[in-house]
């Protein structure tokens, strides 16, 4: 590996690979713009706290903030989602912010982030997976935004492969606002990826992401070293782990109204045990199950692996993208959505059982049927 530091991951000579796309895609119903959704308010105006059982929350990231000793969540909003619930400049996507003191009554949405004028995706296009880490007494927010007029890449057999990347923001509240603090995507450029989440090993911040099983066909998971101060990545990314090396991933995929052959890896996320093994936790559509969750583990407890991947989920029907946090009174629990098309998605939050080798999933304590 070498120890090249790229500043946000891109540079200005890689920009003239990015292909536009916009004359061809009129009349091509294989690129697909975000579609209309939700445009009535999801919430009722008359009522100032949410129970978790009706929250409305995809990629469900929590929050367990010590300082402020409350739990935040974060959920994307558009033009076409939420936008009456509220209070963003007309047209805009980005980030919304609910907070809660117990798990079970939330706040209404409030605003952390709106994509400014002039960015480089989509600024009426809702940011994917937001998740919140703190880190040095700053919150870091990692989530991921498209350019869907905009192609990066072509490979035969594929889809359209239009810019999909991560990128990491700042701010001093977990409430935001939130700032970028690079102009361009912090994962590698002409890779399609998602769901970039934050890990630190022995004092090295990681960035750990997916790549795009759209461009790819089966796949993987990645990782790649952080500056310092998380505005650049050191030398290359390495992979983790590839969806089509599990028996229980689905081998086809419906993307746009057309089945391409792949496998799905989304939402990973890193926890140590109390016996010090590393374990992962990432999602995939099942072949008989829908969306389910597994867990892979380190063999060497570190982040470059090899990594044990698991012959079986631990949740399947309609369930994943999970993530775990301590609550306040010291109970290990698992936040992650339950059905995975809106409107219908709910937040479902379960104990977990941490074996030291491992870990297991308990019951169901909160949230939606």
């Amino acid at each position: 590996m070498n120890n090249t530091v790229i500043k946000a991951g891109w540079c200005i000579g890689l920009m003239s690979s990015i292909i536009s796309c916009k004359d061809s895609q009129e009349g091509n119903p294989s690129v697909e713009k975000p579609k209309t959704l939700q445009e009535e308010l999801i919430y009722p105006a008359d009522i100032d706290s949410i129970s978790i059982d009706d929250l409305v929350v995809h990629d469900p990231f929590i929050l367990a903030d010590s300082l402020t000793q409350s739990y935040y969540i974060y959920e994307k909003f558009s033009p076409e989602r939420f936008a009456g619930d509220i209070d963003a400049p007309k047209g805009k996507a980005g980030v919304f912010y609910q907070e809660s003191k117990d798990l079970v009554k939330w706040s209404r949405p409030q605003v952390a982030f709106v994509i400014p004028d002039n960015f480089w995706a989509d600024d009426n296009a809702g940011p994917w997976a937001p998740e919140v880490h703190r880190y040095r007494d700053k919150y870091y927010m990692f989530t991921t935004f498209n350019a869907w007029d905009t192609l990066i890449d072509k490979r035969k057999g594929r889809p359209k492969l239009t810019w999909r990347a991560s990128q990491i923001l700042r701010s001093d509240s977990p409430k935001g606002p939130f700032e970028s603090i690079t102009d361009l995507p912090i994962t590698p450029p002409g890779e399609m990826t998602l769901d970039a989440t934050f890990w630190v090993e022995e004092g090295q911040p990681w960035l750990i992401y997916c790549h795009e099983w759209v461009q790819l066909g089966n796949g993987l998971i990645k990782a790649i070293k952080l500056t310092d101060d998380l505005t650049g990545t050191i030398g290359e990314p390495i992979s983790l782990l590839s969806a089509g090396d599990v028996s229980w991933t689905k081998k086809e995929i419906n993307y746009k109204g057309t089945q391409y052959p792949g496998a799905v890896t989304d939402g990973p996320f890193l926890y140590q045990t109390k016996s010090g093994e590393l374990v992962m936790l990432w999602s995939s559509w099942s072949k008989n199950n829908a969306y389910a969750i597994t867990q892979a583990i380190s063999e060497t407890g570190k982040i470059s692996g090899p990594w044990k991947l698991e012959k079986t989920p631990l949740l399947w029907d309609d369930r994943g993208h999970g993530m775990m946090f301590t609550s306040f009174d010291g109970r290990l629990l698992l936040s992650l959505h339950r059905y995975f098309h809106y409107p219908q998605t709910r937040v479902q939050i379960y104990e977990v059982e941490d074996q030291g080798d491992r870990i297991a999933i308990k019951k169901k304590i909160m949230g939606s049927k």
